[in-house]
């Protein structure tokens, strides 16, 4: 990429690490098999659990942004405030706050890799700030206060309280949870490559010996990413696998609930597994019918300067509040997008946002994204679909530097027909079940948002090709062909090679 463009990056945090950085609560871990959980092209023998905590998988990112000289071109402590298209430049106009300092940088692409669960947010309560105890998010968790003996509340049961909730539970006083509504809990994700009862287990220095032979190591990965490259077939309504899957949940959480009926009614859904996403949350069940743990399936209906008032008007007084309330969901970021027209990303993708294959927006152009609407964020190994989509942008920038193109961007029937295929593709999967989720914009029911309409590989292979005649193209020239140069090449200006095109026999494959 370096041979035909100049590229920065900016990063809002002081290092590499992403979620793996800003998400260090109690617990905090991968619920993928840690040597899927890597680039394709970075492979880790070292890995010291078969599901890897947090803390190493940041450590994992950072040592391979080290070994490949990744951070050379990143600038960090560097916040994007603002992007604006502006179309007699063919270029955008792109704000940042850089440690304080707000700076504008002009860029012909721009790949937008910000993520989707990383603007975190307060729960809308009444009274959160009246509350003089401590008060945290999980999402910037707070290492210098101390909960060992202390009466702790926390709002929430999705996949930060789940994992938050075991680990503080043994060292609390006393801890309240508050459970709006119940969720599944699964089985460990690709369980039949872990330990024999499905869950994780540390890596002998035998095995972590043997992954340092490359092919083996492969071999093994492979094994894995095969398998849960299939998840997504128990996502899909009247399938084997989905049925097999609900009821070996249900079994689970029917066991770790010791049979209990009223917690099982309170906590099993009646929406399908997998309308939400999929926590498998080793110990939370456990913890919930501890001595020390009072659920309360309400919502925290206020806050005051003591503790939370649930919705039948009990007040629960704690020392500390943590809200595990999640993130702002929405695809149009916090920072303005601008657009042709004065369109604005917020605006255009506010209710219901539709992108092309997940990775363009419709009147944007030469705007790019990885985890756009409806790109595969849960339909198996998710890094490699991230770099698939970012190779995607890669192959269009190429173009765009050769044939110098001006601006790119997607018809508007081209996106049309994208996300008419996609919402009928997934009234066949759970994610249209009747529960809240962000896969639906945070709403209970209409279009899915979030999810691709398809497999893993279908995603690859349409990330393959650009389908130039999805786009409006505008060249730089009056004449497209002006790229044509002088009818030579670099061969044949360097005296290089100019039969490199014959073979001995056989065809190419």
């Amino acid at each position: 990429m370096e041979d035909y463009c100049e590229h920065v990056i900016y990063e809002k945090n002081p290092e590499v690490g992403g979620t793996w950085y800003e998400n260090q609560y109690p617990g905090v871990a991968c619920d993928v098999p840690a040597h899927i959980y890597t680039f394709t092209w970075g492979p880790n023998p070292n890995w010291s659990h078969f599901y890897a905590e947090g803390p190493e998988i940041r450590q994992h990112i950072q040592n391979v942004a080290k070994e490949y000289d990744l951070t050379k071109n990143i600038v960090f402590n560097a916040q994007v405030l603002d992007a604006t298209w502006l179309e007699e430049e063919g270029k955008w106009h792109v704000k940042v706050d850089v440690n304080g300092h707000v700076k504008e940088d002009k860029a012909d692409v721009v790949i937008n890799a910000s993520g989707v669960l990383n603007n975190w947010r307060w729960p809308s309560i009444p009274g959160l700030k009246d509350f003089k105890g401590h008060l945290c998010h999980s999402a910037v968790w707070d290492h210098s206060y101390d909960y060992e003996d202390k009466k702790v509340a926390v709002i929430g049961n999705g996949s930060s309280a789940i994992q938050i909730v075991p680990k503080l539970q043994p060292v609390v006083k006393h801890m309240t949870t508050f459970i709006r509504s119940p969720t599944w809990i699964s089985s460990n994700f690709a369980a039949q490559h872990a330990s024999a009862e499905g869950g994780n287990f540390e890596y002998s220095t035998e095995q972590k010996k043997e992954f340092e032979d490359a092919e083996k190591l492969l071999a093994y990965r492979k094994k894995i990413e095969h398998d849960f490259n299939q998840l997504y077939r128990g996502l899909e309504y009247g399938t084997p696998e989905h049925e097999f899957f609900q009821e070996e949940s249900r079994r689970i959480m029917t066991t770790r609930l010791n049979g209990s009926k009223e917690l099982a009614e309170k906590l099993i859904p009646t929406w399908s597994f997998g309308c939400r996403r999929l926590s498998p949350g080793d110990g939370y069940l456990e913890a919930l019918q501890a001595p020390n743990v009072t659920p309360i399936f309400n919502a925290a209906a206020r806050i005051t300067e003591d503790g939370i008032v649930d919705s039948d008007g009990t007040e629960h007084k704690v020392d500390a509040i943590i809200c595990a309330t999640g993130f702002d969901v929405s695809f149009a970021k916090q920072w303005t997008v601008t657009g042709r027209h004065g369109k604005t990303l917020q605006e255009q993708w506010k209710d219901n946002p539709q992108s092309y294959f997940s990775v363009c927006a419709k009147d944007f152009p030469n705007l790019f994204f990885v985890l756009g609407p409806n790109s595969p964020v849960g339909n198996g190994s998710l890094i490699p679909q991230m770099e698939w989509a970012g190779a995607y942008a890669v192959k269009w920038v190429e173009k765009m530097a050769q044939e110098q193109i001006h601006s790119i961007d997607p018809k508007q029937e081209a996106v049309d027909d994208f996300n008419v295929y996609t919402q009928e593709y997934l009234k066949r999967t759970v994610y249209t079940s009747h529960c809240r989720s962000w896969y639906k914009n945070n709403k209970i029911d209409g279009p899915v948002t979030a999810m691709w309409a398809g497999s893993p590989m279908h995603f690859k292979d349409l990330m393959s090709t650009q389908r130039g005649e999805d786009f409006d193209i505008k060249y730089c020239s009056p004449n497209r062909f002006r790229f044509f140069g002088n009818g030579t090449t670099w061969r044949d200006a360097t005296n290089a090679d100019l039969s490199y095109y014959l073979r001995k026999d056989g065809f190419s494959t």
